[in-house]
């Protein structure tokens, strides 16, 4: 009998020289996320993982304790990102960090360059104090933009050294300026990793439900800016059309969603569900196992922009009529 070879995502990670990029992928890698991560970087000189977390390094790839590999990239990205897919222990997910001065459009190419490979989303790091500036500037200011008309998610970094009507400026320009991308605002790197990496699976439950986690602590220094998250669950399948209505219709204020769904007609097979800023996909998904077949989703969005009600109408109201029985 034949393994189905897993297909990883891919994480483009971009932004202006001095944006926040590294910071982010410092975050990344000591985070308690359980997925074995590589992270590909054009300069070690600038990852600071903390000692304690290396196992080993052999010059090409600093293996850490998580599990996680951090790998340079500087001759070849392809050559790079087949010696990964080689692996006996291939990762779960691959960052790549785009340089500064790079086209993230070119480097996400190579997210759909294999079939083992897909493209997962393309985040964009803008630095809240110069970004304005910059996408104006006349030496930078058009990479600066084609970065940013690139991104499927814009990390608004460095928050906290400009004041609130700043911030209003900075938040109208982007909502005129990429209209298409949604973006969240961060401190210090931090931003909780499944926002940028996927979503958790969510806990059974045994009958349609939606719920939502809120972080009532205002944000501060230091801390994640807080998120709403909604959870949605169902034993009934998925009408095709009626689901592709409901994720065109999640509001602005969902940044990320993911879900492993039950859809009529796809027999034997579940649908991925991927959502990552304003883009989104439903792709043919890995095999039920067993005759369990249920829809898991996720959603993530702003602090209090998730309305859970609605998103239980919609989502409830995109299931089929009579709930219908797949054969093998």
């Amino acid at each position: 009998m034949t393994t189905e070879v897993p297909v990883i995502p891919v994480t483009i990670l971009s932004g202006y020289l001095g944006a926040g990029k590294t910071t982010l992928l410092n975050s990344m890698l000591r985070c308690d996320h359980g997925l074995r991560l590589a992270v590909l970087v054009n300069d070690f000189g600038s990852i600071n993982i903390d000692a304690a977390l290396i196992a080993s390094h052999d010059g090409e790839t600093i293996s850490l304790t998580n599990g996680c590999v951090c790998c340079s990239m500087a001759d070849n990205l392809a050559i790079t990102l087949l010696e990964l897919l080689s692996r006996d222990t291939p990762p779960d997910h691959i960052v790549i960090e785009a340089s500064g001065v790079a086209d993230p459009r070119r480097i996400a190419s190579y997210g759909a360059a294999h079939p083992r490979l897909r493209l997962d989303g393309l985040i964009v790091v803008a630095d809240a104090e110069t970004i304005r500036e910059r996408s104006v500037d006349k030496y930078v200011g058009e990479l600066v933009m084609r970065q940013l008309l690139a991104a499927d998610l814009i990390v608004l970094s460095k928050m906290d050294l400009i004041d609130e009507p700043a911030r209003v400026c900075v938040r109208e320009f982007l909502r005129e300026t990429v209209p298409h991308a949604r973006f969240l605002e961060a401190s210090h790197g931090c931003v909780p990793w499944d926002l940028l990496l996927g979503v958790g699976a969510t806990r059974s439950q045994s009958k349609v439900a939606i719920d939502s986690q809120h972080n009532h602590t205002a944000p501060s220094e230091g801390h994640h800016a807080p998120f709403s998250r909604a959870s949605f669950e169902s034993d009934r399948p998925f009408d095709r059309a009626r689901l592709r209505a409901a994720v065109e219709a999640l509001p602005e204020s969902v940044l990320r969603a993911k879900g492993v769904l039950y859809v009529v007609g796809e027999g034997t097979r579940s649908v991925a569900l991927q959502k990552v800023g304003g883009r989104w996909t439903l792709e043919k998904g890995r095999p039920w196992d067993g005759g369990s077949r249920r829809s898991q989703l996720v959603v993530i969005g702003t602090f209090g922009g998730l309305d859970t009600a609605k998103l239980a109408e919609d989502f409830s109201s995109a299931l089929a009529d009579e709930p219908t029985v797949e054969s093998d």
